[in-house]
């Protein structure tokens, strides 16, 4: 006769299955970890090294739509400690067959810390809404949004909430977007187990509740999507708290839950973008009906809804 399960003690928490979240349990040199960062105690943010439009890859909007079109801010996933191309190029591609014009940002990682990935997102944000995009790129300034996984999903979260952290001056009314897509992304740092927590933050510990968007939602929060699936680890319980908070909100919201796919899949479509190989890419069918999903909430919304849409009925077509 086996084991009576109820006697058994619970399994500690497995790190593999925390997806772009487990590398945070590998730690960071100390060499690293004290540079390009402040005490916490510290009000001072880093300066961004670049022009921001240097940061951002432009996917522009499918020729089939004129005039001025929505845009995104493509914010990938990778725990802070890399950007894969399936959660920038891939959705870029998809937006863009959309009539959305996608701009993927390579924001700042490891050993770089908050503010510094915020501060970069911001200024993307700000440069969509404000800047030169070049010869006949036409932005609709009031249907520009974010989408964001993983931890792409808590800067895209941060910048909904339009947190500002106690370690920042001098930042006032931070640009934010007017709708969002998270896809199995990070609400709620009490989510994660304590050590991932501590490596992923590092002295900024003290600023795990700023740093968990879904705890600062209120009724001027932006509509969202939220999507992930049931066999993530830190997706699933990650996107019933978005949908938590921005409901008791009164935020419209809408969720789906898939039933197969782990942590980082994307578009669950199984295509290597950007050449590049990585081990989250797998091809599960019908959890790739989200993009499906989420065009049509897209149209509910009226993002793609806009007075210049060509409505060829082929919105959901993805791109090259």
């Amino acid at each position: 006769m086996g084991a009576d399960p109820s006697s058994a003690s619970p399994k500690p928490p497995d790190t593999d299955d925390l997806g772009d979240y487990a590398v945070a349990q590998r730690r960071v040199p100390v060499a690293e970890e004290t540079s390009g960062m402040e005490a916490p105690n510290r009000k001072v943010a880093t300066a961004i090294p670049a022009p921001i439009a240097q940061k951002l890859t432009h996917y522009p909007a499918d020729d089939r739509y004129q005039g001025p079109r929505p845009a995104v801010l493509v914010l990938p996933g990778g725990g802070f400690r890399e950007l894969p191309p399936h959660e920038g190029e891939g959705y870029a591609r998809w937006l863009s067959g959309l009539g959305i014009h996608a701009f993927v940002l390579s924001y700042r990682l490891l050993p770089e810390r908050f503010p510094a990935p915020l501060e970069d997102a911001r200024a993307a944000l700000d440069h969509l809404r404000k800047g030169d995009h070049g010869p006949g790129v036409e932005i609709d300034t009031d249907r520009i949004g974010v989408i964001g996984s993983s931890a792409g999903g808590q800067l895209a979260g941060l910048l909904m909430t339009g947190r500002v952290l106690t370690i920042e001056e001098g930042v006032v009314d931070p640009p934010r977007p007017d709708f969002a897509i998270l896809a199995y992304a990070l609400a709620d740092l009490d989510l994660l187990p304590p050590p991932v927590v501590a490596n992923l933050l590092g002295d900024l510990l003290p600023l795990k509740d700023e740093l968990s968007p879904a705890k600062h939602v209120d009724a001027s929060v932006c509509p969202t999507f939220v999507w992930a699936t049931a066999q993530d680890p830190p997706g699933l319980p990650n996107a019933l708290e978005w949908t938590r908070a921005l409901a008791a909100a009164a935020v419209p919201v809408e969720l789906h839950i898939y039933p197969g796919g782990s942590h980082g899949i994307g578009l669950a479509d199984g295509v290597e973008y950007g050449g590049a190989a990585h081990k989250f890419i797998a091809h599960e069918p019908h959890t790739a009906s989200w993009t499906t999903a989420c065009a049509a909430w897209l149209r509910r919304e009226g993002v793609l809804n806009g007075r210049a849409d060509v409505g060829t009925g082929q919105e959901d077509v993805r791109a090259g």
